[in-house]
């Protein structure tokens, strides 16, 4: 089935979780998308095409056009291929990319083995950066894209023993201020978006302290149909002009998130040393950031959406 007259998305991770529910929003708004999933377990293990094809099924039983591919998209092959497969099929390059695809292996720094690093950076990063590429130049020539990372708190705050997550997600915030700074005075929106819903990573967080015990118990609240909304419209012309953004989505909330910026300046015209090192830390430590984690800020219980099941 062509999608010729529809904007042609992908949306990795599509076949479950959160990139299920925006793959299905933006189906609903009118969208041809590319439900891309290979379907992994959340070690990156075992994959299967089924996830992709239920979903494709299920928006096309609804009326809209969908594709499902499980092609995996780390490698640039892999990503260009995704991308003309979906131009074939669309008779036009996709313009929409949304990257919620990732995959979890929980260990600390010095305990996550090279394959525990490799996987996590690989599904997180090396997807958006090589599905990126692959359709930066189309973009830039319409002169019209929308892309949303669907990053993580984890990548701005910190997370103990999630530090391949963390490194991954804070690479995705890299990533949408370059290419949107680089998409700049087009029409091409680029926009991190750090969901807090009850998935299966959600699901396989050990309840180690009260505080993850609590969110854990209140999680449920806040769930994968919540997030779709904000990022099908970060992916529609109504968007046009909002870029290089981070934003947050938990229940019934939204958020916008500040982002690095120097907070105080000190200036040493005689040049550096310890000593005056030291007599600036007395000015520069009221503005220090406290070492807190992501569960230590959002522990609390969302706000549910009413009347959500």
């Amino acid at each position: 089935m062509s999608a010729t007259g529809r904007e042609a998305s992908i949306v990795t991770g599509g076949g479950r979780g959160i990139g299920r529910a925006v793959a299905l929003a933006l189906a609903a708004d009118g969208q041809a998308v590319c439900v891309n999933d290979t379907g992994v377990g959340i070690d990156g293990s075992r994959p299967d095409p089924a996830p992709a094809e239920a979903v494709a099924a299920e928006i096309r039983a609804a009326g809209g056009e969908a594709l499902a591919v499980d092609t995996d998209a780390r490698t640039r092959p892999g990503a260009e291929a995704v991308v003309a497969t979906v131009e074939a099929w669309a008779g036009k390059p996709p313009s929409v990319l949304v990257h919620a695809a990732g995959t979890l292996r929980d260990a600390m720094v010095h305990t996550a083995s090279d394959d525990d690093w490799s996987e996590v950076l690989g599904s997180h990063l090396a997807v958006a950066v090589e599905l990126t590429r692959a359709m930066a130049g189309s973009v830039r020539r319409q002169r019209f894209g929308r892309i949303v990372y669907v990053g993580g708190a984890a990548g701005l705050v910190g997370s103990v023993g999630q530090a391949a997550y963390a490194v991954a997600k804070a690479g995705l915030f890299g990533l949408t201020r370059a290419v949107a700074l680089e998409m700049a005075g087009r029409d091409v929106c680029v926009n991190y978006v750090a969901p807090f819903a009850f998935t299966r990573m959600t699901e396989s967080i050990p309840p180690a302290t009260e505080t993850l015990r609590d969110y854990l118990r209140s999680a449920p609240l806040a769930r994968p149909d919540d997030v779709a909304p904000l990022v099908a419209w970060l992916c529609s012309k109504a968007a046009n002009g909002v870029t290089g953004q981070v934003f947050g989505a938990r229940g019934a909330e939204v958020a916008l998130w500040s982002q690095p910026r120097p907070v105080v300046r000190e200036v040493e015209t005689a040049g550096w040393d310890a000593q005056a090192l030291t007599a600036a830390r007395r000015r520069l430590e009221p503005h220090f950031v406290a070492l807190e984690s992501e569960f230590d800020l959002f522990g609390g219980a969302p706000v549910a959406v009413a009347g959500a099941g």
